[in-house]
């Protein structure tokens, strides 16, 4: 599988640049949704098969590449503020397959609640469950990654990069998702990765293995994919996983 670089462009949305890139011609319009200070270009390994499926968008989020900082808290109806101001921007019209990884799984979840006629299906890939920070705060990693951990967010704070990051406004989100509408009846597809990553005790990954399932819970029309030789970046590691499930849900709008 061939790998294409993404092309940049940025737009100004409610006085807020983003970056952003946008391919394909016709067909569904499928959303990318990244993880926690992750670049579009964690997409890369779909392209540019991708876009022979659809109108692909990818997008960084406020603070991350070359999207402007915000001095807005970054909850979760904030960045799906930002993200359906960017879709009238770019005139890119419902309805949508979603496709988000990681913590992008939370802030697809709350545009499912808020926005449910303009989305067709959601693709959840090694996506973060509503419940899980909860469930895992009984999980401490080892000293070093927690010292590791407080370095790097002091060395954050100090160059003010992150500032109303999504991490420290996550309880918000979380309480915003508690408080929306019920999730729609759409398709839900999990892909799920099956190998533990480095440093992650035994029971917290069969804590994430369990939110994986019961993300299933979302919807009557899921269904899960394990990505047998993937940790958290399938995309990654078995783009061809994530570039089927997402070529199956943009069939079921051509039909």
């Amino acid at each position: 599988m061939s790998v294409t670089t993404l092309s940049e462009k940025m737009i100004m949305v409610d006085g807020k640049s983003i970056q952003y890139s946008l391919s394909g011609n016709e067909g569904p319009v499928i959303i990318l949704i990244n993880g926690y200070r992750v670049k579009f270009n964690s997409w890369s390994e779909l392209f540019p098969e991708i876009s022979e499926i659809g109108q692909v968008l990818a997008f960084n989020r406020a603070g991350v590449g070359k999207s402007s900082k915000t001095n807005v808290d970054q909850t979760g109806a904030e960045v799906v503020k930002t993200l359906k101001k960017l879709l009238v921007a770019l005139q890119l019209s419902p309805p949508y397959v979603l496709v988000a990884h990681s913590l992008g799984g939370v802030f697809a979840n709350l545009f499912c609640r808020e926005y449910p006629c303009e989305v067709a299906s959601v693709i959840f890939v090694e996506a973060a469950h509503p419940e899980e920070n909860e469930r895992q705060s009984k999980f401490r990693p080892p000293l070093l990654v927690r010292k590791l951990n407080y370095l790097l967010k002091s060395i954050d704070l100090f160059f003010d990069k992150y500032q109303h990051s999504e991490d420290d406004c996550l309880s918000t989100t979380l309480s915003q998702i508690d408080a929306a509408d019920v999730f729609p009846e759409i398709d839900v597809v999990v892909i799920t990765g099956c190998k533990k990553m480095p440093f992650v005790p035994e029971e917290s990954f069969k804590v994430h293995v369990r939110c994986q399932r019961d993300l299933l819970a979302l919807s009557p029309k899921s269904r899960q994919v394990l990505a047998a030789k993937s940790g958290h970046f399938p995309q990654i590691s078995e783009p061809e996983i994530v570039l089927d499930a997402i070529t199956d849900e943009a069939n079921k709008l051509t039909i």
